[in-house]
């Protein structure tokens, strides 16, 4: 199969760079995945998650903050406001984020406290999802 490089890039760091084979991520029109020789390309990310799969058939999530990507004949950059792999994540400290943030919405805020509550409800799942989606396959911590 064929591979292209890509590199996944936060302020603070390099999150990954490597060949994959394959790079599936939320963009503003949906989920779009990004495979070798893909036309060039420049589109807004959502939060959400991202999936990579690697040349030798192997997965890893990440939980994502907005961004962008470009796509380009040499390689595919995303750049992201964050990113976190799954063993960076610490479930406890999510499900009490999570708790908080329902305990929150069911007291009916209007405003700036719902798009609070409603977003950290919403980071909280997709850190959720990840979390689970390594456990569930049993997938190796990406080193």
């Amino acid at each position: 199969m064929s591979t292209f490089l890509l590199e996944i890039i936060t302020p603070d760091r390099v999150v990954f760079s490597d060949s994959v084979s394959m790079v599936t991520l939320p963009t503003v029109a949906g989920e779009i995945g990004i495979l070798a020789h893909h036309i060039p390309l420049f589109t807004k990310i959502v939060e959400g998650e991202v999936k990579v799969k690697k040349d030798d058939g192997s997965n890893f999530f990440l939980a994502v903050g907005s961004g962008f990507i470009e796509v380009t004949p040499k390689k595919t950059t995303i750049l992201l406001s964050s990113a976190y792999k799954a063993e960076e994540l610490n479930e406890a400290e999510i499900l009490e984020a999570k708790k908080r943030a329902e305990e929150a919405l069911r007291a009916k805020p209007v405003g700036e406290a719902l798009i609070a509550a409603q977003n950290l409800f919403m980071r909280s799942t997709i850190a959720l999802n990840v979390l689970n989606r390594q456990k569930k396959r049993g997938i190796k911590p990406l080193v």
